[in-house]
């Protein structure tokens, strides 16, 4: 019965080494990617100083060409954006840069279903934080989603099991997915019409709207970071036309915090205008130069940036 004992506690021991030395060869690894996501996530991370940063979605990411705001407003930019994820991952990433500097500007571009709205799973929130657990404030983020994640993470083969792959490849080979120009990736792409539907409208009202409280959480604790910055509240063109009363929580937002809303949603220039779009949601290259400009007058005339 002792040498049972003592193997299945060798065993237990061994399960606990392996993970930590695991962890440790894949964090450092993950920490030196400079190419795909990991890359792109380390530098908003821990390098990125622009004074102007935009967060939000695939509608941020694709949408807010950052080397052009930062041409004609002459205020550095860099798009933080991320694929379907929102104002949770938003906020942790907001508290690392916080961490290095406090940015000039923030233009937040909203997506309901990633920033207000209940049905998606927030546990996908977490995908890119896992690495970054042990930082400050990161961990009580992942708590607040599902108290079990405090056990799970006591594993550093959790933190990185869902990117060690990649992560080893990208380190060794130099090769990983595109990381953008400051960020933004565009799609140089013509609109597949296969891919809306005629007639119809987002966010219809009328099937009545959940809102995530979580959510709504996090975007009062996003702001309550961002004191003394400019922030606005942004929602870029979709090509369908949207019911704009799912924003209200946004709307109380600014006139609660005394900040601004820059609403494109529904403006002719841009619904059903298939030169603009790839598909219903996404504008493509030649959209987001054009709505990048329009924003770029937006801001100049709440007086952000230099005069053309």
């Amino acid at each position: 019965m002792r040498k049972f004992i003592f193997r299945v506690c060798l065993f237990f021991l061994a399960i606990i080494v392996f993970d930590r030395v695991f962890g440790f060869l894949m964090e450092g690894i993950s920490s030196r990617v400079e190419v795909g996501v990991t890359g792109r996530d380390n530098f908003i991370c821990d390098k990125v100083t622009d004074d102007m940063l935009v967060f939000g979605s695939s509608r941020a990411v694709e949408h807010y060409n950052a080397q052009m705001l930062t041409d004609s407003l002459g205020i550095p930019c860099y798009n933080c954006g991320e694929t379907g994820c929102g104002i949770i991952l938003a906020y942790g990433r907001l508290r690392m840069i916080l961490e290095r500097y406090k940015p000039h500007t923030i233009l937040y571009e909203i997506t309901p279903d990633f920033d207000l709205l209940e049905g998606q799973d927030n546990h996908q929130y977490l995908f890119s934080l896992k690495r970054h657990y042990d930082r400050p404030g990161i961990d009580s983020i992942f708590w607040s989603i599902d108290t079990k994640e405090k056990y799970k993470m006591l594993s550093k083969m959790y933190q990185h099991n869902s990117s060690f792959l990649q992560n080893i490849v990208a380190y060794f080979s130099g090769i990983a997915g595109e990381t953008g120009v400051k960020g933004f990736r565009p799609y140089d792409v013509e609109m597949d019409t296969m891919k809306v539907r005629k007639g119809h409208i987002a966010y219809d009202s009328s099937k009545g709207y959940t809102y995530d409280s979580l959510k709504i959480q996090y975007l009062n604790k996003f702001l309550d970071k961002t004191k003394g910055m400019n922030v606005f509240f942004v929602v870029s063109p979709m090509w369908y036309e949207q019911d704009t009363s799912v924003m209200a929580p946004i709307q109380k937002l600014c006139q609660e915090r005394g900040l601004q809303m820059i609403n494109f949603a529904n403006n002719p220039k841009y619904v059903h205008n298939n030169k603009y779009f790839k598909d219903g949601e996404h504008l493509n290259a030649r959209g987001a130069d054009e709505f990048t400009r329009d924003l770029i007058q937006e801001l100049r005339k709440r007086n952000i940036g230099g005069k053309p």
